[in-house]
């Protein structure tokens, strides 16, 4: 362990538990066992928002079954912590950025981003799940069974674009491009006028590409994530 990881390490200890140790002293332990709680609750989530399938493997792959891909798509649409934070990280951007402008950077326009970006998360997962579910494709993500820094970022890359079919095989991801683009198409037609699909509806396309693609990256390397935060629950 060199000096910087273990600096880094002190500062998010100190992070985490300086305020568990100041409820600790005072008197209303209530509090203090709420708040113990909640940390709970959240390391949980985070664990799970990191754990990934295993390395795929045509030998032992399954691919989902009609039931287990409703519970899937349930699960992106309001059940787990994904779309909200994903939602609110979107909108927190267009709020940074002024876009759009005509919203402006009060608390109501960022309101509006956030239910901008609230409905179109839930396109994008609704057109992947069911296009994937009627072409037969798999839109879960599988790490590389590789090993090396260069090839499994370059899986990373490749599985943005790719993805299993039923049987095993790569295919271009078409349910995964087409929901990501349309959805970012269609949360321009709701903005201002003088925004269009076909120009600002792609470049924001672009830039949830990037997101999908940074996901993968954590997903990716979500054992060593793990290992190095000491997340074990």
């Amino acid at each position: 362990m060199n000096a910087v990881t273990l600096k880094i390490r002190i500062v998010l200890f100190a992070l985490l538990f300086a305020p568990c140790m100041a409820f600790a002293q005072s008197p209303v332990q209530a509090t203090a066992q709420s708040l113990d709680s909640s940390a709970k609750s959240l390391g949980h989530t985070l664990a799970n928002t990191l754990t990934v399938q295993p390395p795929f493997d045509p030998a032992t792959y399954k691919p989902l079954n009609g039931r287990e891909r409703w519970q899937r798509w349930v699960s992106e649409d309001g059940r787990s912590a994904s779309i909200h934070v994903e939602s609110i990280g979107t909108a927190a951007y267009q709020q940074v950025f002024d876009v759009p402008s005509a919203w402006t950077r009060s608390g109501g326009g960022f309101a509006r981003r956030l239910g901008s970006s609230y409905s179109s998360n839930l396109i994008q997962n609704t057109v992947h799940e069911s296009m994937a579910g009627i072409a037969g494709t798999d839109p879960r993500y599988f790490p590389c069974a590789c090993t090396g820094l260069f090839r499994r970022g370059g899986h990373v890359i490749k599985m943005s674009f790719l993805t299993y079919t039923n049987s095993g095989h790569l295919t271009l991801d078409l349910p995964q491009i087409t929901s990501i683009y349309g959805s970012a198409m269609a949360e321009s037609m709701w903005w201002p006028q003088h925004y269009s699909p076909l120009v600002q509806g792609v470049q924001a396309g672009h830039i949830e590409a990037g997101f999908i693609g940074a996901e993968h990256l954590v997903q990716e390397f979500a054992p060593e994530l793990k290992r190095f935060f000491h997340l074990r629950f």
